[in-house]
């Protein structure tokens, strides 16, 4: 993960006080969880920051809302602050591609790769690709 992006979200999580604990989460933060996760699962993409905004009203919200989802670590944003991660999806291509059917999603590491048909309760096919090589592993 590049530097500017690992110190963006040290940064969110030492401004994040309240939040940080899922217990805590507002109703806002458990709405905007869920709306990532299924769009993620219906669309085989993150949502834009604009499409969270659309269905919540406020930009300003969903902003801080990330934030918290973010002190989570389930949740990591990048530097133009759209979505990265919603793990154990990722919102960019990977070297772990995870076909579901005829759905193609990416996961962060094989680990994520591997949670992703678990979350989903079905069988998966996972192209790695090894880190070192870039040769197909499967």
């Amino acid at each position: 993960m590049p530097e500017k992006m690992l110190e963006r979200n040290r940064k969110s999580r030492r401004l994040t006080k309240v939040g940080a604990r899922r217990d805590e989460w507002t109703t806002l933060d458990t709405s905007l969880r869920l709306f990532i996760y299924r769009h993620v699962i219906a669309k085989c993409r993150a949502p834009s920051i604009a499409e969270m905004a659309k269905r919540f009203k406020s930009r300003k919200q969903v902003d801080a809302a990330l934030q918290r989802l973010c002190a989570s670590h389930a949740f990591v944003l990048q530097e133009n602050g759209e979505l990265w991660r919603a793990a154990p999806f990722s919102a960019v291509p990977t070297a772990f591609p995870v076909k579901v059917g005829n759905r193609f999603y990416y996961g962060n590491c094989i680990w994520d790769a591997l949670g992703i048909p678990a979350m989903l309760g079905q069988n998966a096919r996972i192209d790695a690709s090894c880190g070192c090589c870039n040769l197909q592993c499967c």
